[in-house]
Formats: C-alpha cells, structure tokens, sequence
C-alpha cells in the first residue's frame, strides 16, 4: 500500500472503516469566528516577606492553625485571564490546516474547545460562533467528540 503513496494508504483504510459501518464517513466543514476563552482565577495575596520570625514557619499545630485563620480572612482577587482572544478561521475537509504560535499562545486550548474536549467549569467563559456543518456548537456538544 505505501507504495502507491500515503493517500492511497489512507484511502484504502476509508474504505475499510465505512464498509464496516455500513456508511460514508461524516466530512466535517468547521467554521469559527471570533471565539474568545478566559478563566476567571481567584489568588490570595502571601506575606512570605513580612515573616518577623523563622519560627513563625516552623509546622506545629498552633503555626498550622494560625495559617488557616489567615488565609480565611484574606483578601481573595479574581483575575481574568485570557486563554484565547477573537480567533477566527476555518477548517475543511481535505485539506491541511496547520496552526503555529508561540509555547502558551493557546493552540492546544483552540484545538480542545473546537473537538468539544476543552473541560468546561464555572469559572470558564467562551463567547463566539462555531458551527460544524452549518450547525452551532450547542447543538452537537453532546456528540462533538464522537464526530
């Protein structure tokens, strides 16, 4: 088979895999456009620096308990941050699409949150359009990873 070349490879294993299904393999067409993702993350400011004494840092029980009661009645921020901001493209069948950037620039958060395996809390938001087949996210998002 390779010798033919990779696509001919791949075909053969297209065909194999739709007769055993007993139908076409789904092409998807992906449509995204300005699709933003942030976490909303709460810190706790620490006072390593104003420790007077080094026995302040030692673990005994009643160094432990003090510790807790700070970290309740500090202060907690919420800060933003941005994940992925107004990304927009597309991909579609039978081609080639490669996605570059920097180590932390969010590929692997795009290429989560576009398969439906970007894990989904409260704390995160996602604002944008992304329709598979002419059909939007929320509609397929139970099936998304099986397409």
């Amino acid at each position: 088979m390779m010798a033919h070349g990779p696509m001919m490879l791949h075909q053969d294993i297209a065909d194999k895999v739709e007769s055993a299904l007993g139908r076409p393999m789904t092409h998807m067409e992906l449509h995204f456009k300005h699709v933003s993702l942030w976490a909303d993350l709460v810190t706790v400011p620490t006072n390593d620096q104003q420790t007077k004494d080094p026995r302040d840092e030692l673990p005994t029980l009643s160094n432990q308990v003090l510790k807790l009661f700070a970290s309740l009645s500090a202060k907690k921020h919420s800060v933003r941050k941005h994940i992925l901001q107004d990304v927009t493209g597309s991909f579609r069948p039978g081609t080639a699409t490669l996605v570059l950037g920097q180590s932390g620039s969010g590929k692997s958060a795009l290429m989560k949150l576009l398969s439906g395996r970007f894990p989904m809390d409260k704390e995160i938001t996602m604002e944008g359009e992304m329709l598979y087949n002419g059909v939007s996210r929320e509609k397929l998002l139970k099936r998304l990873p099986q397409l």
